[in-house]
């Protein structure tokens, strides 16, 4: 089994840097992903570098800004 076999994980600031590279590691620890960035665009380059990564990664994305408040709430 892996690590993260059968979990959920929220990545904020998945577009791009420590967040895409934390996507990645999580994925091939066996984690289903939800991301979240702004960069829309970054999001999903992220969900192909993950796929990649592991396949069968259910990967769900969210574009917002987890500074603003009411964008925070709704997710």
């Amino acid at each position: 089994m892996k690590r993260f076999e059968k979990k959920v994980v929220l990545i904020t600031g998945a577009g791009s840097g420590l967040g895409q590279a934390t996507a990645i590691q999580l994925a091939k620890e066996g984690a289903n992903l939800s991301l979240v960035d702004v960069n829309e665009k970054g999001l999903e380059e992220t969900k192909e570098k993950v796929l990649e990564a592991n396949s069968i990664t259910e990967v769900k994305l969210l574009t917002a800004d987890v500074s603003d408040k009411q964008q925070w709430k709704t997710l």
